[in-house]
């Protein structure tokens, strides 16, 4: 989806200055980091989506790679960032199992928007949404009116800003940092489950626990809840529903087809098939190869061993 707003930029003073042109500023910054950088990086500019940025990837160290996206000027993009690293503060695991989740859909090719499959974001709000339901919770909801913690009991703060009309308002948006959350410090603590006992309950969660075609992950609930594919402003429906935190109009998951749906799932069952059955977390993040691939293995394979 292409940003069709061609009137200019908002300047501090309120006036319109002149368009920034984002795509061309990106393209200029892609080839840069390509060509004139000391590391091994390679990047991918998708300026077409709705929010134009780069994937980069800096392959230097030759045995781990460093990735990352860059775009520009999203102000709603910086909240959400903020917004994050609440979360994050609260409770340790939650980045461990973040980065678990993430390592298993990448190496299960599962973690690409343009691929029709969910993006990192999406795999994020199922993290929160999943240690948001546990018994006793890890992580609070921080769109919550109020929240209670050891005895304090501190009310939402009013909103923080207003970005396109949507509003910006969570605990924490009112402090210098945009997310300083220090009085929720050990809110998960009565759970006390270990990250390897949370990244198997995790997939039984997306497997089992959620009807992902059917619910609709909602971090700013604080709960799953019923879809209602109709709220969605996006021109085709909705396959997989995963709400965003400030914006319930916007599903991030709305690359989903009906297609990918299907191997996201499956993937889902297996990785909870494998966790909970054997534990082999090599297995569990072997990379998967589709069947054309492998048959095109078998052919290169079969034609090594003949005889010359």
């Amino acid at each position: 989806e292409e940003d069709d707003d061609d009137e200019g930029e908002d300047t501090p003073g309120g006036s319109k200055g002149p368009r920034l042109d984002k795509k061309k500023l990106l393209m200029e910054l892609s080839k840069e980091l390509r060509h004139k950088s000391k590391r091994k990086i390679t990047t991918w500019a998708i300026v077409g989506a709705r929010v134009p940025l780069i994937k980069v990837t800096d392959n230097t160290s030759g045995q781990h790679q460093v990735c990352c996206d860059i775009s520009m000027e999203s102000e709603l993009s910086q909240h959400k960032s903020k917004l994050l690293r609440a979360y994050v503060s609260i409770d340790p695991r939650f980045r461990e199992l973040l980065s678990l989740v993430k390592a298993w859909a990448k190496a299960r090719n599962i973690n690409d928007a343009t691929s029709h499959t969910l993006n990192s974001f999406a795999y994020t709000m199922l993290a929160i949404q999943f240690l948001q339901t546990r018994q006793p919770p890890i992580l609070p909801c921080l769109h919550a009116p109020s929240l209670t913690h050891k005895g304090v009991t501190k009310a939402l703060p009013p909103p923080c800003a207003t970005v396109g009309g949507i509003t910006i308002q969570y605990h924490g948006c009112d402090t210098e940092s945009g997310s300083d959350v220090s009085f929720l410090e050990g809110f998960g603590e009565a759970n006390t489950a270990t990250v390897q006992e949370l990244f198997v309950s995790f997939f039984r969660f997306i497997a089992d626990e959620v009807n992902l075609g059917k619910a609709c992950v909602s971090v700013r609930d604080g709960a799953v809840k019923a879809a209602d594919k109709t709220v969605f402003k996006h021109k085709h429906s909705a396959v997989l529903c995963v709400e965003d935190p400030f914006d319930p109009t916007d599903n991030v998951a709305r690359s989903v087809t009906d297609a990918s749906a299907k191997r996201l799932i499956s993937e889902f069952h297996r990785a909870y098939q494998v966790t909970a059955e054997t534990g082999d977390i090599e297995l569990l993040c072997r990379p998967f190869v589709s069947a054309r691939e492998a048959q095109q293995q078998q052919k290169k394979e079969a034609a090594r061993q003949m005889p010359p």
